[in-house]
């Protein structure tokens, strides 16, 4: 690569890194893991997880103990994505993301163009 693509490799990751939606995302995120009432749902979440994963290698497909586990796992986790900071995090990753898709799209659009005339 030769040095004017790094600088503007550089200059895109330095405009990245302080735009708004960017920058709101971080400070959402030092927010979450900061959250006592986030962490405790968070971790009830990861032990539905655990419960989930035991009770598919002892139980059947059909049974009422794995039933009870994926309804409590479902549970747990609609909880922590109802979290009105877990949904704050969520809107703005959402925008973090379209970002993301709007420079790839600018980036590699000549070679889309390409792929499509094969």
């Amino acid at each position: 690569m030769d040095s004017e693509l790094y600088r503007e490799v550089y200059q895109l990751k330095k405009l990245i890194k302080n735009d708004e939606r960017f920058l709101a995302l971080q400070k959402l995120d030092e927010k979450l893991n900061q959250d006592e009432e986030v962490m405790r749902l968070s971790y009830q979440k990861e032990m539905a997880i655990v419960s989930y994963e035991d009770a598919l290698n002892h139980f059947g497909k059909n049974s009422v103990e794995l039933q009870k586990a994926q309804q409590n796992l479902a549970k747990c986790k609609l909880n922590l994505d109802n979290h009105p900071l877990v949904k704050e995090y969520y809107l703005a990753l959402k925008k973090v993301r379209e970002m993301d898709n709007q420079i790839n799209e600018k980036l590699f659009q000549d070679f889309k163009l390409n792929e499509e005339e094969k």
